[in-house]
């Protein structure tokens, strides 16, 4: 039980107490007061009606005195009035046995009053006329004990009421203070540093108010240290300086990890021959200042694609990977390329010796040396080739479906639910299983399509929206029939953008409260690079744990971790890939991982698959892996 509820209860419980001692006390002495009044009243009529009976009795007038008692009984509250007259042998007597009225049955069978009762003998001088018995009717003194309780009672439950309404009050007041420290202990468990606790009045509070604020403040400062050395470390591993893109080693990471995903899409190298004769005619710093321009363009042009990767792989040339793969539109790309490059440049003479562009397609089977070969072979081409400065080296596959082809497939997979589930297990390094991602493909006339085939169509129809919710129903599902299952689902870029995709999620799990837990939301980093403020919020509002994949890729997003809470992140396979190889440096892998652990995000390392880069990746903070050493199972 809460401190907050401990002092209310113990305060209530205290009023409470009060308040019986106090209606107790104010009922024994109401109850004393009405049965001693009702004595004193029987006694006083006794007295009276004996010496108004007097005159009658001595004149033997029975129907005088049978007047006087009548007179008497109907006048006040008495159970029983009674005469005996002595000389006569006969007896006059009134009784009223009824039980009180507006007083609960139960209330008089306590039996609280027994009944004031009188006896006297009526004389005239040594003579003895009569002998009179009065007893009290007990049910005046009930109603007035019922009526002043009941109401005493009332008041008292009204101002224990008042008093626990203005307890709430001041306890919330007074322990807000200790709310806060609450809150922000939480907040530090989980690696979250928000805003200072307001100081509070209270001398005592106040001191461990401020001691909480400088230790949050300092922890925060250390963590963002961190975080500031990990991308250090990665910007010396992988960055460019004097463009701000990527270097080689980083290409070919990204190139690695782009194969591996399946999805596609093309390479392209640009060679920049006039940086040459630039920096021949007016030195290092034009080169440098062309350099800069240069990247500023080509990353504003790969921003129109939702995952990309830019690079400077040598003094004069560019690698850009895109996720494209039709040869008209990478054409065009290329031309677009090249007229970028040639604005910045004045009164350019040729164009074509300005810049020339070798772009070739990702095929299946592809290794990263044998990308950047024919990439370079096609930049080479496009040198010789005095018709334009664009080479496209694109071999169509026999079977290779076009994006009209995938996109009627997957409206029909939609409708029909002719999607396939397997899923792979996400493994801790004791052994433990963590939770499996779900991987989904289309099987359609005996023929199994992957989803790194049919992804490009469903973000370039715009279909993203719609796969999504159907694949999480399918998931929520599956989680409702196996309550020992926990699903990672895999968010498309589109997807995330959505407004009413969010909404329509959220609509979703609420119907499926009871498994949610159990489910998991994969976002892709480049989601966050390029809309993470419009993220947070539905984010927040889910009742679902998140994380972010391909995690790596981008090179300002490190550092905003903290503010983006993310319960994992999946490290891009172009930092894990090499980690068994002697001459692996793993200074920026181990710095991610730390920085990652102090955000209080999980690492998890992606297609591992052989036991000896498990042994490595245990020593570099990774908390779990996932990859084709643990191979994907049908779920359906």
């Amino acid at each position: 039980m809460t401190l907050y509820r401990q002092l209310l209860v113990t305060m209530l419980l205290l009023f409470a107490m009060l308040f019986i001692t106090a209606y107790s006390v104010q009922f024994s002495s109401t109850r004393s007061y009405l049965a001693q009044q009702q004595q004193t009243t029987v006694i006083n009529t006794v007295t009276s009606l004996g010496l108004a009976l007097t005159p009658y009795l001595e004149t033997s007038d029975t129907l005088g005195a049978e007047s006087v008692i009548n007179a008497v009984f109907d006048g006040g509250f008495y159970r029983k009035v009674q005469l005996n007259l002595l000389a006569a042998g006969q007896q006059i007597t009134r009784e009223h046995q009824a039980s009180p009225q507006g007083v609960p049955d139960w209330f008089v069978n306590l039996g609280l009053f027994e009944g004031a009762r009188h006896e006297a003998v009526l004389t005239s001088g040594w003579l003895q006329l009569g002998q009179l018995y009065v007893e009290g009717h007990p049910g005046q003194a009930y109603y007035q004990l019922w009526q002043g309780m009941s109401q005493l009672a009332t008041w008292f439950v009204i101002c224990f009421v008042l008093v626990w309404g203005l307890l709430i009050l001041a306890l919330r007041y007074l322990l807000k203070p200790l709310h806060d420290i609450e809150v922000q202990a939480r907040e530090i468990e989980l690696h979250h540093f928000g805003k200072a606790i307001p100081l509070p009045n209270t001398r005592e509070l106040r001191e461990v108010v401020s001691a909480i604020n400088n230790m949050a403040g300092k922890l925060e400062v250390q963590f963002r240290e961190q975080a500031d050395e990990a991308e250090r470390l990665r910007n010396k591993a992988f960055l460019d300086e004097a463009s701000g893109l990527g270097n080689r080693a980083y290409f070919v990471s990204q190139s690695q990890s782009w194969i591996s995903d399946g999805t596609g899409g093309a390479a392209i190298l640009i060679s920049v021959d006039m940086l040459e004769q630039l920096y021949q005619d007016e030195g290092f710093s034009a080169r440098e200042q062309m350099v800069k321009a240069i990247a500023g363009n080509l990353r504003q042009l790969c921003r129109r694609f939702d995952e990309y990767a830019l690079a400077r792989i040598s003094a004069y040339e560019f690698a850009m990977l895109v996720p494209e793969s039709d040869a008209e539109r990478l054409s065009l790309l290329g031309s677009e390329i090249n007229r970028l490059i040639a604005e910045l440049v004045i009164d350019p003479v040729n164009s074509l010796n300005i810049s020339v562009v070798g772009i070739v397609v990702v095929q299946s089977g592809d290794d990263t040396s044998q990308l950047l070969t024919r990439a370079d072979n096609a930049l080479n081409k496009a040198r010789m080739n005095a018709a334009g400065a664009v080479v496209i080296e694109f071999y169509q596959e026999e079977h290779k479906m076009g994006r009209q082809a995938w996109k009627q497939l997957v409206e029909e997979a939609l409708a029909e639910d002719y999607f396939e589930l397997s899923s792979q297990a996400v493994l801790g390094f004791d052994g433990q299983l963590q939770h499996e991602e779900l991987y989904i493909a289309i099987r359609k006339d005996d023929v199994l399509h992957g989803a790194g085939n049919f992804l490009p169509a469903v973000e370039q129809f715009k279909l993203g929206e719609r796969l999504d919710l159907h694949i999480v129903g399918r998931a929520l599902t599956l989680l409702a029939q196996r309550p020992a299952l926990r699903l990672a689902v895999n968010l498309t870029q589109y997807s995330c953008r959505q407004v009413s995709f969010w909404h329509e999620l959220k609509l979703l799990l609420d119907r499926h409260a009871g498994v949610c837990s159990r489910l998991f939301l994969e976002l892709p980093e480049s989601a966050f690079a390029s809309s993470k403020s419009a993220l947070m919020e539905p984010l927040s509002s889910l009742k679902v744990a998140w994380g972010i994949d391909h995690f790596g890729r981008h090179f300002d997003l490190l550092t905003q971790l903290g503010d983006l809470r993310p319960h994992y992140v999946k490290l891009d396979y172009g930092y894990s890939s090499q980690v068994a190889q002697p001459d692996y440096d793993d200074a920026f892998l181990a710095a991610v991982c730390r920085a990652a652990h102090n955000m209080g995000a999980l690492t998890i390392a992606t297609r591992v698959e052989t036991d000896q880069q498990v042994e490595v990746l245990k020593t570099l903070y990774v908390d779990a892996y996932q990859g084709f050493i643990s191979p994907p199972k049908r779920l359906d």
